[in-house]
């Protein structure tokens, strides 16, 4: 089939546009790297049992593609996966123990095998989620407070891990007044932040090789 589709996307004349070279250079390339990348791949594995669940799946892979950086011509890569189930609007006391005890056992895993590789001082993590929650629970699906769970927010907390992370700390300034009189208070507990999202990404942009000329550019919002 892969034959099929060069010889298709190949088959251009004096007179075609620009934009179907371009189409057929991008799926010809596509196919070589796809090619290029089963190939490394189909010897990757990994030392240590990852978990079955999604995340566990997903982190495993990284792992794999960690592994074969030199056959794929890496030296530096990002990566990112994801893990969904997080808007609670009922029942967020057992649907956090579930999806924390999902977090905990994929990073496990591949926090071991990252440190097996030698990696781990070359590795960063960051955990970060589109919104934060409310701090006052609802009233739940039925009404009366069985089953509560939490809605849209603001503020909310990340983190991040790696070898060169110098950890163990808490960034930001924890509120000492929740009621809606207190000056990061909003509606329902919904709580302004104290350090803007971009800042996080301080330090490893810095470490990533971003020039400090750059910073402002690359995270607008990190002085906020």
């Amino acid at each position: 089939m892969t034959e099929i589709v060069n010889a298709v996307n190949n088959a251009t004349a004096a007179d075609s546009s620009f934009m179907a070279e371009t189409w057929s250079l991008k799926v010809t390339e596509a196919l070589e790297q796809h090619s290029s990348l089963y190939s490394a791949l189909e010897s990757a594995s990994t030392t240590n049992a990852f978990p079955t669940s999604g995340l566990g799946k997903k982190l495993s892979m990284v792992a794999k593609l960690m592994q074969k950086r030199a056959e794929r011509g890496k030296d530096r890569d990002i990566f990112y996966v994801s893990i969904g189930g997080w808007d609670m609007h009922s029942y967020v006391i057992d649907g956090l123990e579930s999806n924390f005890a999902t977090v905990d056992a994929a990073l496990d895993a591949f926090v071991k095998e990252v440190k097996d590789m030698g990696l781990w001082s070359d590795t960063t993590l960051m955990q970060f989620s589109e919104f934060g929650r409310t701090m006052d629970p609802n009233s739940g699906p039925r009404g009366d407070g069985k089953g509560a769970g939490t809605d849209h927010g603001w503020g909310g907390n990340n983190f991040m891990l790696g070898g060169s992370v110098k950890g163990k700390q808490i960034l930001g300034t924890y509120p000492d007044d929740f009621t809606e009189n207190g000056p990061r208070a909003l509606s329902r507990g919904r709580m302004l932040p104290t350090t803007p999202w971009d800042a996080m990404w301080n330090g490893v942009a810095e470490w990533f090789g971003v020039p400090e000329s750059d910073m402002d550019r690359v995270m607008p919002h990190r002085q906020n």
